[in-house]
């Protein structure tokens, strides 16, 4: 059987401050955007990164069960980018750096990389695969 993942359902504080995150810094295509009612706070945004969708769900209605856990911990997702120093001044830029690793830094494995935060704690590690090839994801 081949299986393929194909998104992320992340749940968020602020699904509009989020979902502005992930398009102006991360370069996300916004899909879509849903409230109950019109003037509503946003109830679900799905977005798109390459062929991997993104969807942003408020953390409030499901608060019994994070009672116990912050969002963001136990989960470190991946975004590659074809020149990650030119995506870090990007983030500098766009004044929505939050690094937890400092600037882009080469590692033993062939990636050059930095780590990211967004507005809720997910960690994202932004690469460029300069292994040639020896890693393929």
């Amino acid at each position: 059987m081949t299986t393929r993942v194909t998104s992320v359902f992340l749940y968020v504080t602020d699904v509009r401050k989020s979902m502005e995150f992930y398009n102006e810094v991360v370069g996300a295509e916004i899909i879509q955007i849903h409230a109950e009612h019109e003037n509503a706070p946003y109830s679900l945004a799905i977005l798109r990164i390459g062929d991997f969708t993104l969807m942003l769900h408020p953390q409030e209605p499901h608060a019994q069960e994070f009672a116990d856990t912050r969002v963001g911990v136990g989960i470190h997702l991946q975004i590659q980018v074809p020149d990650v120093d030119a995506f870090y001044d990007h983030c500098l830029e766009a004044g929505a750096l939050l690094s937890v690793s400092g600037e882009p830094a080469d590692q033993q494995w062939g990636w050059r990389e930095f780590a990211l935060k967004d507005p809720d704690g997910y960690v994202w590690s932004i690469y460029q695969d300069k292994s040639g090839g020896q890693w393929t994801t």
